[in-house]
């Protein structure tokens, strides 16, 4: 027969597992969110890239002295466009992996706190 406080302390000890639990499942769907938003960008991007090389006309490039002769003739367009998704796609990455270190430091946190305190 357990005393009082051995079924206070796993009593606690099973809220606590219930609520890393809970926080592991809920950082699983927001990691699963973000990976199905980045691979929603890239092939978005894909099926819209063919449609817009084909706006970008080549120009007749007589003046390759002038600054910004790539950008003659509306190529400058395609350079915008990749840029912009370069950009969104390394701040999905930024997000995706700034959450995997919080997580790994949320549960180090846990273990440590458990490992110290017993079930407290």
């Amino acid at each position: 027969m357990r005393s009082h406080e051995e079924r206070v302390a796993e009593t606690k000890r099973r809220i606590a597992a219930r609520q890393r639990e809970k926080r592991r499942r809920r950082n699983t769907i927001t990691i699963a969110s973000s990976v199905a938003a980045c691979l929603a960008l890239l092939v978005g991007a894909s099926l819209a890239m063919p449609g817009i090389a084909a706006k970008i006309q080549t120009g007749d490039y007589s003046g390759f002295e002038t600054a910004a002769s790539i950008f003659h003739g509306g190529a400058a367009l395609g350079y915008i466009v990749i840029g912009l998704l370069a950009f969104l796609l390394g701040v999905c990455v930024t997000v995706l992996c700034f959450r995997l270190r919080q997580m790994s430091r949320e549960d180090a946190q846990d273990k440590e706190s458990e490992d110290a305190h017993g079930a407290d």
